[in-house]
C-alpha cells in the first residue's frame, strides 16, 4: 500500500449503514430511482472500528481489493467535462493496464461528488449534468458493492459503439477515487477487506435511473450488492488523503466479486478537520 500526504495513522469509530442480516441472501431486488428517491431500503447504523490504511502491509489490489496510489493529474479543473475525459480518462486506463496488465481498456462516465450533490460527466452524450440525493447524489453512507457476478458488460458497451473484446480471457473493474478538496478527512471513504466478504452478507440489487440521465447505466441498470453487518470484517481508511493520491478499489473481477471487490461507504469522521469533502470517481473496465 503506497503511502503519502498526511502522516496520520490513527483508527477511529465509524458508524456506517448496513442493511439488516435477515436481507442478505434474499433474492434480487429492484429499484428504479425514475419513479422514487433514493435509498438502499432500511438501514441498520453499527459503528465499526476503521483502521488506517497508511503503512499497512498486505493490502493490494489482488489482497485486499484496494490500493493507495501517489498519483497526480495533469488536469488542473476537474470541473471541466471536457478536460476530464481527455486527459483524466487517459490517466487512469494507462494506470489500470500497469496495476492489471490488460490489453484493453474502457471508460465513459465519470461522477463528482459534493453534499447532497452529484455531477453525472461523460456517459452517453459527453456532458456533464447535476442531480441530488433522489438520484444518489452526495456521501453514500450505505455499505455497498459496485457490481455483482451477474454484471455483464455487452449492454454498457453497446451504448458507446464498442463491444467486449473477443480474445478477452477475464475482466475486471477499477474504480479510481479521488478527493478534489484539499482533505477528504470530513467524510473520508471506507473501504472493507474483500477477503473478510462472504455472499451470506450481501443482498443483490438492481438499480435504475441511477446519477443524472446522461449516465450510462442510467436506463439499462446496475447490479449492486448491499451489505449486512458481521465482526469478520476489517474496515480501513486513508486519513490526510490529498488530491494527489487516489484510492483504486476493485468493484468487479470476472473470477468471482466475493472475496475480490471491495465493499465501501463514506462516513462522518468523528473529529472532522477542513472544508466539506469534494471527490471524483471514475471506473475503468479492463480485458485481460
Amino acid at each position: 500500500m503506497t503511502s503519502g500526504g498526511s502522516a496520520l495513522h490513527e483508527g477511529v469509530a465509524a458508524e456506517l449503514g448496513f442493511i439488516p442480516p435477515e436481507q442478505a441472501g434474499s433474492g434480487v431486488h429492484r429499484v428504479d430511482l425514475r419513479t422514487r428517491a433514493y435509498g438502499l431500503g432500511r438501514l441498520e447504523w453499527s459503528e465499526v472500528a476503521v483502521e488506517s490504511a497508511r503503512g499497512v502491509t498486505g493490502l493490494g489490489i489482488d489482497e485486499s481489493g484496494f490500493a493507495l496510489l501517489q498519483s497526480p493529474s495533469a488536469v488542473t479543473d476537474f470541473y471541466d467535462c471536457g478536460s476530464v475525459m481527455a486527459t483524466y480518462y487517459e490517466e487512469c486506463k494507462a494506470t489500470a493496464r500497469e496495476l492489471t496488465g490488460a490489453r484493453t481498456t474502457f471508460t465513459f462516465d465519470h461522477i463528482i461528488r459534493e453534499p447532497g450533490l452529484q455531477y453525472s460527466g461523460g456517459g452517453i452524450d459527453g456532458t456533464q449534468r447535476r442531480s441530488g440525493v433522489e438520484r444518489g447524489g452526495g456521501y453514500i453512507g450505505g455499505v455497498h458493492m459496485d457490481y455483482t457476478d451477474n454484471t455483464t458488460w455487452d449492454r454498457y458497451l453497446a451504448l458507446h459503439g464498442e463491444r467486449v473484446p473477443e480474445d478477452a480471457e477475464g475482466a475486471c473493474v477499477l474504480n479510481f477515487w479521488r478527493p478534489l478538496s484539499a482533505t477528504a478527512d470530513g467524510h473520508p471513504l471506507a473501504v472493507c477487506d474483500a477477503r473478510t466478504v462472504r455472499a451470506e452478507d450481501l443482498q443483490e440489487s438492481v438499480i435504475y435511473g441511477y446519477g443524472a440521465e446522461n449516465y450510462s447505466w442510467h436506463d439499462i441498470g446496475i447490479e449492486t450488492f448491499s451489505v449486512a453487518h458481521s465482526h469478520r470484517h476489517r474496515w480501513y481508511y486513508v486519513p490526510g488523503m490529498t488530491p494527489e493520491e487516489v484510492l483504486v478499489i476493485k468493484s468487479f473481477d470476472s473470477e468471482g466479486v466475493i472475496g475480490r471487490a471491495c465493499p465501501h461507504a463514506s462516513f462522518a469522521h468523528p473529529n472532522p478537520s477542513g472544508e466539506p469533502r469534494r471527490s471524483i470517481e471514475l471506473r475503468v473496465l479492463c480485458f485481460l
